[in-house]
């Protein structure tokens, strides 16, 4: 299965982007500050029988609970169209003065679809407004962006989004990553992949998607870890692949990754408080 990037990926794909940004400009009109790609389409890693279009939607101020189920409607008609889409999108005074966890407007993914459907059928949707909600995911994104994202509309992506402090960016995908682990079993490809470039940034400080984390980690793992790498990055860029992976090596991977993590995260920590402390 071929992968692609944002300038190498399929008709199909970038014009379902580029109508999605052009109907987002529609809804939002003048509100709209920008609207920013990140993840695997991004980082030329995009596989399209499995990939999500990962997108950052910026508005000048909140959105009324009536603009949000216009975006809910339009999102539940275009996602899967091809490809299933995960968005957030976030006023710009969510952004600045910086806070982790972030706060966020609205958010939708192929997870929510259900839960959605129901709001808009009854009078759900009216109470869209009635909390703050956080975000920690949104770090990492954030941090992803400024990194490697492109710009589908509005600035420059230095111009709206702030620099994510480090310690923040590292409590996400320490997150992220613990959570995956814990299935392992459920989603090994997801969990080894990430582990992978989690580790990789650790030990570098550069950010890699998941198929860039675990080319790496198959030059810089202990080498009995290094086949179920290989494993996980096979079906990661071929989604008709469902060989299993051996529960052994899993557990063997969840314990060395788990302990290595710390391991990291431990020493990044002494290091801060060694530059702090001079």
């Amino acid at each position: 299965m071929s992968q692609f990037g944002w300038n190498t990926s399929p008709y199909t794909i970038r014009a379902q982007v580029e109508r999605y940004v052009s109907d987002v400009c529609m809804i939002l009109g003048d509100e709209l500050v920008g609207v920013y790609l990140h993840g695997s389409l991004a980082m030329g890693c995009f596989n399209p029988a499995q990939s999500d279009l990962d997108l950052l939607v910026i508005t000048h101020a909140p959105m009324s609970v009536a603009t949000k189920r216009n975006i809910a409607d339009h999102l539940l008609r275009a996602s899967r169209q091809p490809a299933p889409i995960e968005v957030s999108f976030l006023a710009l005074t969510m952004l600045t003065p910086w806070r982790h966890p972030p706060l966020f407007d609205f958010y939708y993914s192929e997870m929510w679809r259900d839960a959605y459907t129901r709001d808009l059928t009854g009078e759900g949707w009216r109470a869209w407004n009635a909390r703050e909600r956080r975000d920690p995911d949104l770090s990492a994104h954030i941090t992803v962006v400024r990194q490697r994202g492109i710009v589908l509309y509005g600035p420059p992506v230095t111009d709206v989004f702030p620099e994510v402090p480090e310690a923040d960016y590292i409590a996400a995908i320490i997150s992220d990553v613990t959570e995956a682990l814990e299935r392992i079993y459920a989603d090994p490809v997801y969990a080894i992949l990430n582990a992978c470039r989690t580790l990789a940034f650790l030990r570098t400080r550069q950010v890699f998607s998941k198929e860039e984390g675990g080319r790496w980690a198959l030059n810089h793992l202990p080498s009995v870890l290094r086949p179920l790498v290989q494993m996980a990055l096979i079906h990661y860029c071929d989604a008709e692949n469902t060989g299993a992976f051996p529960a052994m090596l899993l557990e063997t991977f969840r314990n060395y990754a788990q302990q290595e993590l710390g391991r990291l995260v431990a020493a990044t920590l002494e290091e801060g408080r060694s530059q702090g402390a001079h």
